[in-house]
């Protein structure tokens, strides 16, 4: 019975080292390059105000961890805000041949709310934002990484203000 709880103990000290975040480093990067990953979490809608009806309208947020080296926080965009992002990259790497920004989830004028729709979109979205993060010569955009707030673009406080405890 020992040997059983031995092994387990051990087994435990194995899995809590490999959680360290050095050993999450993306591979194939090299030396210098920023590690940057993102991951999504579940949509969720926001009523608000319509600014042109006075209104009470609704939209989706979507959440979102970024991982930066040895940093990562939690931001929520809109859908128009990630469609955004893409219009300012298509309009600064259109004509380099050496940069070929990934496909954009289709724009859709009405089921916006619409809980198939918005998984969809997530998804969307998250296969987007981790080709971008995936390309070392997009990362360097100041675009990009003032849209995910790296810390070279915010204040170091900035994502402890927003964070809300969701790690």
């Amino acid at each position: 019975m020992s040997a059983i709880i031995g092994s387990a103990g051990a087994h435990a000290r194995e899995k809590e080292e490999s959680l360290e975040r050095g050993k999450f480093r993306t591979k194939g990067l090299k030396e210098g390059e920023d590690d940057v990953r993102v991951f999504f979490r579940e949509p969720h809608n926001v009523r608000g105000r319509d600014r042109l009806l006075c209104f009470v309208g609704e939209h989706t947020r979507y959440p979102f961890c970024v991982v930066y080296n040895e940093d990562k926080w939690n931001m929520e965009k809109r859908f128009s805000e990630f469609a955004e992002l893409d219009k300012q990259l298509d309009e600064i790497y259109k004509g380099d041949s050496k940069v070929q920004l990934p496909e954009f989830p289709p724009k859709k004028m009405f089921g916006s709310l619409s809980p198939a729709l918005i998984v969809e979109r997530k998804e969307g979205l998250e296969q987007y934002m981790k080709a971008l993060a995936k390309d070392p010569e997009i990362l360097k955009c100041r675009v990009l990484r003032e849209f995910i707030e790296t810390p070279d673009m915010v204040s170091p406080d900035q994502h402890k203000e927003f964070d809300f405890g969701r790690r």
